[in-house]
């Protein structure tokens, strides 16, 4: 996830309503919105290099950016 407690929060209330038990982690950002904290699932973090985590949150925001500037015409 991409935000703090609250949609952690939330994403697990979401997931047992649907009876679906998955780890939850979520990228924390500062004022600046860069990349502060992970939270959520120890394990998973552990697992996973801080790294990879922040690798594949930035690619998700490029991805949705690009494509939102190509959905408002923005982009050539």
């Amino acid at each position: 996830l991409d935000g703090g407690q609250a949609q952690i929060t939330t994403a697990e209330k979401i997931l047992a309503s649907l009876n679906i038990s998955i780890p939850i982690i979520s990228v924390v950002k500062d004022h600046r919105h860069k990349p502060h904290d992970i939270i959520g699932d120890e394990s998973i973090i552990k697992k996973a290099k801080k790294e990879s985590i922040l690798l594949a949150n930035n690619e998700a925001h490029r991805f949705a950016i690009t494509y939102h500037r190509h959905l408002r015409g923005r982009l050539r």
